[in-house]
């Protein structure tokens, strides 16, 4: 099957002509349009169609029409040097010291008449397009893997610092093996990194399906194609900054060999402040409107929904007005945690045809945000109709919606793992949340073993062989990559971690960078941080804690073990994770948005993760834990139905903290009663009859109702 990736091309009737021609061949490869872009000598080479199949190998099909054959065989002869250089630069491409794959070059014209304008050129009309492919070579799988590869860049991905002396068996030897595995970028991520449609894109993956990666390739694409643009990324974690700018770096130095022009390319906060640039305080300060720092937000709003509030306020200032057009293309990761205005802001700052791309997980939610569909997230125009109703897009044109389905940071029993705590599937009071739309986790690489994903229905699914790497089951095990421990109090927990990063250090062969160590509480992070960091200063091992002992901006620092909160850690990985006060998923009176944070916290994991925590509470999540274990890590359960739905997300919903001020002041005060019953200090005959009776039917009936 020939797959077609749609880049930024200028010659559109000759890309829809080319497709036509090629889709009834039954093709096995992959036909890029408009990519790659190559840095020559002296220019920026674009190629206007590529093609790479088994059945003819690496063929660059080129728009162009020229005044004479030379000028033909000219720019023929530029793009085959450009090409050839480029994949030169991979070395599993190179035998006995030349290109392992021949390259061949023709000129595509859009009527056969054209084709006699030119003697001794290869140029081609529709006629004789198939048979002028027919004369080429075809090539093996293996080799147009390599091209592939060399095209894609992925070996750019690769870790900047080696493991140099590890032991195969050690952890440090698996991680070996882990990052030496070059993987092409899957059909998914090629078309989510290169199309890019006039008017929004979503992106929707799983954790670790390579959201940060493509947006950062998709940035450096639109940047080299697209100089004199406005383009900016943006995201919610500040410690996200420095990773789209090593990404963004290096994706742009491989298509110009250059540093990209950081002043149409930026990099900015979702926030920002009056010192800090980013995109709200960009927005703002463009329209002579105020720029309100987190302190007002928090002061005005809450914790939580501070920066929606200070969202709202712009957006509501800004509808009577017509908004500066600031930027040609924004990029948004981490979608699922920022308030709706602030899409509707993005779109109402960027210039025709309103290029937006966010990406998503929604499982990953941290905050009171849910994902909107595009109908709602953009807003309506003055007729009240939806700016963007839809993502439909039209045959032969960039996709508007793409689904990421494989995983390849977290394995998949790390994974079906993280899904169980979310969802709460083998809570002893059922789910606590579940998508809309069940199917989608087939869409998200879930395989029906038995069952069916029908509202109401029992159902058992599996992680697909096709969904993650297949080395994780060749290097990891599955009792290993997951596993847990209860402690009594927090010392007891933080001399444990701190032990088990020494036996990481000195005998795992795994760096203080390989290790990530998570406190889920954002409130209390430094509070619980602080006897783990004790811990290791006794066994002489250096910490920071993320944002606080160190830069905003950065996660990592060598020689040292970071602790983060959930909010620093969060689109960040690393080979091991601790997650001390795991128990805090089970913190009654924010059930989605704590066992959301235990999801996005296990999600870090590229190969083990370490469960750790306190009290009754762990001792039911450990519950959980084993069925998830028992059922060898597949997920049975029945599927809500929208009754059921519904009383989900009411109970479960986010409560402003007032609700959950009233709800803990009514906990205690049925403490006390139940307390003085119990002493004998107060008569349960003086607990009116009808009170009595309906709080022993609403106990009957909690397993029922929670």
């Amino acid at each position: 099957m020939l797959e077609v990736v749609i880049g930024q091309g200028k010659n559109l009737f000759g890309q829809h002509q080319l497709q036509h021609q090629l889709r009834d061949m039954d093709l096995h490869g992959t036909l890029y349009l408009a990519y790659p872009i190559i840095a020559s000598s002296d220019q920026m080479v674009v190629i206007d169609s590529l093609l790479t199949c088994r059945e003819f190998g690496v063929v660059v099909i080129d728009f162009g029409q020229y005044q004479t054959s030379d000028h033909v065989q000219e720019h023929q002869d530029d793009l085959y040097t450009a090409l050839q250089r480029k994949l030169l630069q991979y070395k599993p491409l190179i035998k006995n010291r030349t290109l392992a794959v021949p390259i061949n070059v023709l000129t595509f014209v859009p009527d056969d008449a054209t084709v006699a304008r030119y003697v001794n050129a290869e140029v081609v009309g529709p006629r004789g397009l198939q048979a002028k492919l027919q004369s080429y070579s075809p090539i093996d799988e293996g080799s147009l893997h390599l091209v592939n590869a060399a095209i894609q860049r992925v070996a750019t991905i690769k870790p900047s610092v080696k493991r140099n002396n590890v032991r195969a068996d050690s952890r440090g030897g698996i991680m070996q093996r882990i990052e030496k595995e070059i993987a092409n970028l899957d059909q998914w991520q090629k078309r989510a990194a290169i199309e890019t449609p006039d008017g929004p894109q979503r992106v929707r993956g799983l954790a670790g399906s390579g959201k940060t990666v493509v947006l950062a390739l998709k940035a450096a694409y639109l940047h080299t194609a697209n100089p004199e643009w406005d383009i900016v990324v943006t995201f919610n974690t500040r410690a996200l900054y420095q990773q789209f700018k090593d990404l963004v770096r290096r994706f742009c130095f491989d298509h110009t060999e250059d540093e990209p022009n950081w002043s149409k390319l930026r990099i900015l906060h979702a926030w920002g402040s009056r010192r800090q640039a980013g995109v709200y305080a960009e927005i703002s300060a463009a329209n002579d409107l105020p720029v309100q720092d987190f302190i007002y937000a928090k002061t005005r709003y809450s914790y939580e929904t501070g920066f929606e509030g200070v969202c709202d306020e712009l957006l509501a200032s800004l509808k009577p007005r017509t908004p500066k057009a600031l930027f040609d293309a924004v990029l948004i990761d981490e979608a699922q945690d920022l308030p709706r205005s602030f899409f509707e802001l993005c779109y109402l700052s960027t210039r025709e045809p309103k290029r937006i791309v966010y990406a998503y997980d929604e499982l990953q939610n941290l905050g009171a945000y849910s994902m909107a569909p595009p109908a709602e997230l953009f807003g309506t125009d003055a007729e009240s109709m939806p700016r963007v109703p839809n993502l439909d897009a039209a045959e032969d044109t960039p996709r508007r919606d793409i689904v990421l389905p494989v995983c390849y940071r977290n394995t998949p029993w790390t994974l079906t793992t993280a899904h169980a705590i979310g969802f709460g599937i083998y809570r002893k009071r059922g789910l606590v949340q579940f998508f809309e739309n069940a199917h989608l986790l087939e869409e998200v690489g879930y395989r029906v073993r038995s069952g069916s994903l029908e509202r109401g229905q029992h159902v058992e699914l599996e992680r697909g062989l096709n969904s993650f790497p297949s080395y994780f089951p060749e290097v990891l095990s599955p009792d290993d990559a997951v596993n847990w421990s209860r402690f009594e109090d927090a010392n007891q927990q933080a001399n444990w971690i701190a032990a088990s990063v020494q036996h990481n250090l000195t005998h795992d062969e795994l760096r203080h960078t390989d290790i990530l160590i998570i406190v889920p509480n954002a409130i209390k992070a430094q509070q619980q941080a602080a006897p783990i960091m004790e811990a290791l200063s006794n066994l002489g091992i250096s910490s920071h804690l993320a944002g606080v002992t160190s830069s905003v901006d950065t996660l990592y620092q060598d020689n040292s073990v970071a602790i983060s909160g959930i909010y620093r850690a969060k689109g960040n990985e690393a080979a091991m994770v601790y997650i001390a006060h795991s128990d805090y998923a089970w913190s009654p009176f924010i059930t989605v948005r704590a066992r959301n944070v235990l999801f996005t916290a296990i999600t870090r994991s590229r190969a083990w993760v370490r469960l750790c925590g306190i009290g009754g509470g762990m001792d039911e999540l450990i519950e959980e834990l084993q069925q998830v274990q028992g059922h060898q890590y597949r997920l049975s359960f029945n599927v809500p139905t929208d009754e059921e739905l519904a009383k989900m997300r009411k109970i479960h919903r986010d409560k402003t903290d007032t609700e959950i001020a009233r709800q803990k002041g009514a906990v205690k005060s049925l403490q006390e009663l139940v307390a003085m019953a119990e002493s004998g200090d107060l008569v349960v005959e003086a607990i009116p009859e009808d009170l009595r009776k309906r709080l022993g039917l609403l106990l009957e009936s909690s397993d029922d109702t929670q």
